[in-house]
């Protein structure tokens, strides 16, 4: 059976990279829970790699998360 797991990490280093990229400053997960709105312990509880993240992931937290990282959802999803 196939499972959805949630990559913050991932897309948190692929916004970064293209921050870099674009010469700005690299996103914290502190300033990104700053700039979406909740606390940092959600971020932090959303970047655990265990199967308990992308359930508990509201959509739309996941649409306010993809909106200030500017990355897709297939960078903060993955179906394995």
């Amino acid at each position: 059976m196939k499972e959805v797991r949630l990559t913050l990490p991932k897309a948190l280093a692929l916004a970064n990279l293209k921050r870099a990229e674009r010469g700005q400053k690299a996103i914290t997960m502190n300033a990104l829970a700053s700039e979406i709105g909740v606390a940092a312990t959600t971020i932090t509880r959303l970047a655990r790699t265990d199967e308990k993240g992308a359930s508990s992931l509201p959509l739309d937290l996941a649409g306010k998360i993809l909106t200030v990282l500017d990355v897709g959802i297939e960078d903060l999803l993955e179906v394995v």
